[in-house]
């Protein structure tokens, strides 16, 4: 059987496309040119075009597909179903939220769901003609997310030196666990989040970039760098920011290949830990 494709966002998740599901595509998907927006300049008065910077942008996916039941009450409900779930009400009224379309091949698409048309034609015979596109933010396929999680450890040229005093602070950089590979074939946007209590935290990606962060975060609170939007929130909400001796968030896309994470800081108490998260990017489903 062939495998469904899902739109997923919260408080939804239909699956279309094999007959089994009731919602059976009647033709290939339709992908649409990627935009693209370009810097490319005429010579002045000479032959020829000067070449700028080429910015990449999103595509328009196309379905055609069938609501059938067995009878016209069924069909109709399928149908209902599914355009209820293609309006999205749930992310469309929210500036940068997406819906995630997974392909069979379990790669998946961001973006919104829009233009949904319905035929009744021949909705006598328990059948109603769909035809919807789903508009992307890129022209990118991503894998499931992958992280990694590095704690916080004593500096190697320190230590504790007795009589011991409370309260115990450790101050240094973690040494373990801190290597990740970035697969797929495109450069990936990945989240960073650093979770307290820890002062003054600074997270590192060897060659890549620093951010730095002059705050104390306690025990149940984190900063979470989101590198696709370009923002820094504390707790999910609150807006925050770096050190202005942090590299550029944008500088966080990441290339496939090797990479180690760090996290340092001073922490009296719990157990301190960056996390980065990142998708696999490739350029087909």
């Amino acid at each position: 059987m062939l495998e469904s494709w899902r739109l997923t966002y919260p408080g939804t998740d239909i699956a279309f496309g094999p007959a089994v599901t009731g919602l059976p595509i009647s033709a290939a998907p339709e992908y649409g040119p990627t935009d693209i927006t370009v810097d490319d300049q005429n010579g002045a008065r000479s032959d020829g075009v000067i070449l700028g910077q080429d910015f990449r942008h999103g595509t328009t996916i196309t379905f055609e597909l069938h609501a059938i039941g067995a009878t016209r009450e069924e069909a109709a409900a399928l149908a209902t179903a599914f355009m209820t779930a293609w309006r999205g009400d749930a992310i469309r009224s929210t500036p940068g939220t997406v819906a995630e379309l997974r392909a069979p091949s379990g790669r998946s698409a961001l973006g919104r769901p829009r233009r949904a048309a319905l035929d009744e034609t021949l909705a006598r015979h328990g059948k109603y003609a769909i035809t919807v596109d789903f508009v992307t933010i890129d022209d990118v396929w991503y894998g499931d997310v992958e992280s990694i999680e590095v704690p916080i450890a004593l500096s190697q040229s320190g230590g504790l030196v007795g009589p011991l005093k409370s309260p115990l602070v450790s101050r240094g950089s973690s040494t373990r666990q801190n290597a990740f590979v970035v697969g797929g074939t495109l450069p990936t946007w990945p989240t960073i989040t650093m979770n307290g209590s820890i002062l003054n935290p600074v997270v590192t990606v060897a060659g890549r970039f620093r951010y730095a962060a002059a705050t104390s975060l306690k025990y149940d609170e984190n900063l979470r760098i989101d590198s696709r939007r370009g923002t820094v929130l504390r707790n999910g909400s609150q807006l925050a920011a770096l050190t202005r001796s942090s590299d550029l968030i944008e500088d966080a896309l990441l290339d496939p290949g090797a990479y180690t994470l760090t996290l340092s800081g001073s922490s009296t108490t719990g157990n301190p830990t960056a996390e980065i998260a990142w998708r696999p990017a490739f350029p087909t489903p």
